[in-house]
Formats: structure tokens, sequence, C-alpha cells
């Protein structure tokens, strides 16, 4: 009896997203704790880009210079989110000081731990109560993502919109209440203006929900129309800001030139070159923004036309760094083991794992032909982990399975 009172204790505690919250915000904060004060500027705040631009915001320049030392001039660089929320503490708390980071940073801790509860909840309501278990407990306890999620940075925030949208899918696929499809269309939006990237996942959501729709005889044309008409009215002000600074369509940033030169010039060995903004931005400043943007743009578009086999080179070099870095951890590991089940998922449920299928093999395209940092993969870990999880339960039932029915095949013939 006591033991089968310990057992249900030790279940309900795993199972409880209150316990996963506290035990993921408590990793953050602890991590937070080991890194702070001794490496606060140099590690959160010298080359941080939305610090930079909540900098020039709150000291009266306005959306402008996320580099240090470049002329206070308008910028679209950055999706407009989270530089406008570090803008928002250092309005409250100072520019650059110590109390801002504790609450940026601890902020995203937050939102980090309230994303393992997301995962649980779609592990349970997609692949079942044992793969969201794992998938959360692993984001929650796991140092790697405990530091990554602390950064001054959005991909704590793209992590959980992302997560929450793919939590709200099956919900759609079951209700036309106007209110849950006028929410993922704000979402999407929100989601678009914090990382630009999550903007290639939405689209293909409302597509999978049309078809899910027509399968069963249904119409949703209405609603996913206004879905994605209230997604387009969230981007709106800040594309019509973009286009009476800049002169052009911006619908959210401008930066892929950029993007796209770092990964691709003559001599590219790492991702900074010397005359990266951060580095050095005389040429930024001499040119000004759209026309930098728009050099490094040609110049990346000049090398690949000149350099076919060697751009697909280098994008296969990006596809395996985004899959495996950082060198020497379990990434490439994980990716595989995700990798598997998405299949396993896509041969056992079909269309309701296609989203996740959609976030990973989707979501990465942009930096296979650009450039890849580790922490760009952030925003999708929660699909990885679960992905991951779910291959690791189905192989352990399917081996307990075999293992069972080897026993009682064995017990049978005595």
């Amino acid at each position: 009896m006591q033991s089968a009172r310990l057992l249900r204790s030790a279940i309900t505690v795993v199972n409880s997203p209150r316990i996963i919250f506290l035990v993921a915000l408590t990793a953050r904060l602890w991590v937070l704790a080991q890194l702070l004060p001794a490496h606060a500027w140099r590690d959160f705040y010298q080359y941080n880009e939305p610090a930079h631009i909540a900098w020039s915001v709150v000291s009266g320049s306005g959306y402008s210079s996320p580099w240090a030392n470049t002329l206070a001039m308008p910028t679209a660089q950055q999706p407009p989110v989270y530089p406008y929320l570090l803008a928002g503490i250092f309005k409250l708390a100072g520019a650059y000081t110590y109390l801002s980071l504790w609450i940026a940073a601890g902020l995203n801790a937050v939102i980090s731990a309230l994303t393992a509860v997301v995962i649980l909840q779609i592990g349970k309501q997609v692949f079942g109560a044992p793969t969201g278990v794992l998938a959360a407990w692993v984001w929650s306890c796991w140092i790697y993502e405990a530091v990554v999620a602390i950064r001054l940075w959005e991909s704590s925030l793209s992590a959980l919109l992302l997560a929450v949208g793919l939590w709200s899918l099956p919900r759609l696929a079951g209700s036309l209440r106007p209110l849950r499809w006028v929410s993922f269309g704000v979402l999407a939006g929100v989601a678009a203006l914090t990382n630009t990237t999550l903007l290639s996942v939405f689209p293909f959501f409302w597509l999978w929900l049309w078809i899910d729709y027509r399968r069963r005889g249904l119409s949703c044309s209405k609603w996913l129309v206004a879905s994605v008409v209230i997604c387009l009215l969230v981007l709106l002000p800040w594309t019509m800001r973009n286009y009476a600074t800049f002169h052009r369509v911006v619908p959210v940033r401008d930066n892929f030139g950029l993007e796209l030169w770092l990964g691709n010039h003559e001599g590219v060995t790492h991702v900074f070159a010397s005359d990266f903004p951060i580095l050095d931005p005389s040429e930024y400043n001499r040119l000004g923004e759209i026309r930098f943007m728009e050099g490094k743009r040609d110049i990346a578009l000049e090398f690949i036309g000149r350099n076919p086999g060697k751009f697909l080179r280098l994008s296969a070099r990006h596809f395996f760094q985004f899959w495996s870095l950082p060198e020497k951890s379990a990434w490439l590991g994980l990716s595989l083991l995700a990798w598997a089940g998405m299949v396993l998922a896509l041969r056992r449920k079909r269309l309701e794992a296609v989203p996740y299928a959609l976030v990973v093999i989707v979501f990465p395209l942009v930096y296979y032909i650009t450039h890849v940092f580790s922490t760009y993969r952030h925003p999708i870990e929660p699909v990885i982990l679960l992905l991951t999880a779910y291959t690791t339960v189905s192989s352990v039932e399917t081996l307990g399975l075999r293992l069972f029915q080897s026993w009682f095949s064995g017990t049978s013939r005595v």
C-alpha cells in the first residue's frame, strides 16, 4: 500500500504543470544568478541589437541604431516586439542597468517556464501523456535550454508563441467560434513581429486547417479568411511605418541581404567578416541602412551566381550546423531522433502530425541559405523535444511489448 501511494504521488508530481513550471523557472533563475553580475555587460548588453535599439528609443532617437557606434538613423533590422519590450523595461528601470537586465532576463525565464507547460499540454493532446511529460521535463531541467532562454533576445518569446499556435490548432479544427479564429490571427501577427521567420509556418497552419475541414465535409473559409486578415492588420502599422521611413515596402524587417551575405561571400570562413557593422560600422554609416542591406544582397547574389556549387556546399554545411550546433553537444543525436519521430508520427497520426512536420521542414529553410547560430533553432526546440520524446517513448513501449511477448511465449511453452 505504501509503495502504491508513493507511486501515485510520483506520477502526480511529474504530471503537474505547476511543478514543471516551478522547476523550469528555478533552473533558469539559477543560471541567471551564476552569470550575473560578472558577465552582465559582455554576455548580455555589449553586442545586443535589441538592447541597442531599446536604448535609442528611450534616449529620444527613435527606433534606430542596432549596432554600437552607428548613426542615429531609423532601422528595420529587428522586428519591433522585443526591442520595444526592452525599451519599456529600460524606461522603467534605466537603460543598460543591472536592474533592467534582471527584469528582462527574468521575464524571459518566466516565458520559457510557461513554454514547458505548453509542451506538456501539446504532448498529452497529440502524442500521449508520456511524451508530453518527458519533453516538458527535459525542457525544464536541461541547463542548455535554461542558458539560451535567458538571453536578451526574442527566442524565448518566439518559442512560446509557436508552441501556443500549435496547441491552438486542434481547438480551431474542432470549433468555428469566432474568438478563437480572431485570436489565432492576432497570435500569428504578433509572432511575425517577434520573429519574422515564424511567418513562414503560419500560412501552412491555415492551409492545414482548411484541408482538415474539407476532409470532414465542412467549411471554415469565412473564419479562416478573417484570421488571415486580422494577422495582416496586426502587421499593417509596422509596414506603414517602414514605408513612410524608407519609401519602399518592408513588411517587417530589411536585413535579408545582410544575412545572405554573412553566409555567402568570397573568403567566408566564419560568421562575422571584418566589415560586419558590429566590428566596423563605417560602411553602414556611409551608405545608410537600405543601401547597405541592398549592397550586401547584391554581393551575395553575385557570389552565388558565380559559385553555384559552393553555394550548395555552404547550404549543406548550414543544414548540418542548424541541427548539430553547438559542437560536441547532444543536438545531432536529438535531431536525428526528432526526424525519426516526425516520420513515425506521420505514419501513425497522419494529418494530426502534419503541423509538427511543417515546423521541422519549413522554419529552418531560410537559415540553410543564409547562416546559422545554434540559438536560431530555439523557437522550434519545443517541437524537436516533443518529437524526440515521441521516438523515445515509442521505442521503449515497443521494446517492452516485445520483451513481454517473448516472456509470455516462453512461459507458455513451459
